[in-house]
């Protein structure tokens, strides 16, 4: 009976310090993948904050502490395309050749509130675009997409030309907008 205790006993021990390794073992890791650093990290392994070894946004990534997904747009200052509207949100802005791409969420799929946001982006365009002449010379054309949980439910066409006529006075929001819902798809 003793025999049986001594055994038990030491099968119980190993398998305490087995699960002790093991345990240890995946608390080392953690720290290695940067599962305990800041919010603020930039996925930098080596403290210095360059994003030297990552091959990930390293074009767009401009040390600022913005997400960098507008560094691209010429004649715009940084992220400073935005929707002046809360039922629409760009996820993403991309210069693609001279289009530019933009996807947005949106929380509505009614035609006529999403023509109010189309009016005011043009607003918020002439806001956002510091050099005219730059953004002008480089993009022809903006394609913006948006989605309504997940999937996509309408894409409209831009042209340069109708955000240049907004800019000097010679259209209204409202005339804008109906030139970019006729466009859509």
């Amino acid at each position: 009976m003793e025999r049986r205790k001594i055994l038990l006993g030491s099968g119980a021990a190993l398998a305490t310090v087995l699960a002790g390794c093991s345990s240890s073992e995946t608390g080392e890791e953690e720290p290695e993948n940067d599962s305990e650093e800041s919010f603020g990290d930039d996925g930098d392994d080596t403290g210095n904050g360059s994003d030297a070894d990552s091959d990930n946004d390293s074009d767009t990534d401009s040390g600022d502490g913005s997400d960098g997904e507008h560094d691209d747009v010429p004649g715009v200052e940084n992220d400073q395309i935005e929707v002046a509207d809360d039922t629409v949100t760009i996820t993403s802005i991309e210069k693609d050749g001279d289009k530019l791409d933009i996807v947005a969420r949106t929380d509505t799929t009614d035609i006529e509130e999403l023509k109010k946001v189309f009016a005011t982006f043009a607003a918020d365009l002439d806001g956002a675009i510091e050099d005219v002449e730059r953004f002008i010379d480089e993009i022809s054309s903006i394609e913006w997409i948006l989605e309504h949980e997940g999937s996509r439910v309408l894409a409209v066409y831009i042209d340069v030309e109708w955000v240049v006529s907004y800019i000097e006075g010679e259209l209204s929001d409202e005339e804008f907008a109906d030139k970019v819902v006729s466009t859509k798809e």
